[in-house]
Parts: C-alpha cells; structure tokens; sequence
C-alpha cells in the first residue's frame, strides 16, 4: 500500500509539470508575432525569447528607451525586457487574441495591436 502511495504521488508530480509546461508554452505563443502601438512603433516577439522593439513603446510606460533587439522573459502575468544591465517588467493582459495591454507599476498602460 505504501508504495502505491509513492508511485501516485510520483505521477501526480509528474503530471503537474507537464501542465505547467504546457499552460507557459501556450502563454508564450500568444506573444509570438509583430505588435503595433498606436502612437506609432511596433514590437515583434520572438520565439527564440527574443524581441525586436521599434519605436519609443516601452519608453512610454517607463523612463528607460529600450529600442533594438532585447531578450524577454514570461511568468505570472508579467513580461520582463532586458538588455544588458537593464530590466524592465510589466504586466499584461490580453483583451483578445488581437490586442495586447502592457501595465506599468503606477497603472499607467499602453494597447498594442497584433499586426
């Protein structure tokens, strides 16, 4: 009995990762493709965690330019941009498949749409 016990603990485990890893995996593919600002700058996210941002976007939620190609990161709502020694998170949410709100720590955000 105790080791029967054991092997469904395992399993349980094993199963949960598996999930996890999926749920983040699905939650990176909604990323994935060009975004555009309506005020002019575009962001396209890579699937190498990569992303190439034109255009002053994030600079309008922050007083950090970050422009170029910059490595980000997805976990628990929030994408952190880095390049170099500077990282930047923001929240965000998804009104639809189609437009991307990115959140700031003051409540102040911007809407891109997928292009």
């Amino acid at each position: 009995m105790e080791k029967q016990t054991i092997y469904i603990g395992i399993a349980a485990v094993i199963i949960i990762i598996i999930a996890a890893f999926f749920i983040l995996t699905n939650e990176k593919s909604k990323f994935i493709g060009s975004w555009q600002y309506s005020e002019g700058g575009t962001i396209t996210f890579n699937n190498d965690n990569t992303a190439t941002i034109d255009g002053d976007i994030i600079g309008t939620l922050i007083l950090v330019d970050l422009t170029g190609t910059i490595n980000y990161e997805i976990a628990n709502q929030q994408v952190t941009f880095t390049a170099g020694s500077v990282s930047i998170t923001l929240d965000y949410t998804f009104q639809n498949s189609n437009t991307l709100i990115l959140i700031n720590g003051a409540g102040n955000s911007i809407t891109l749409t997928k292009i």
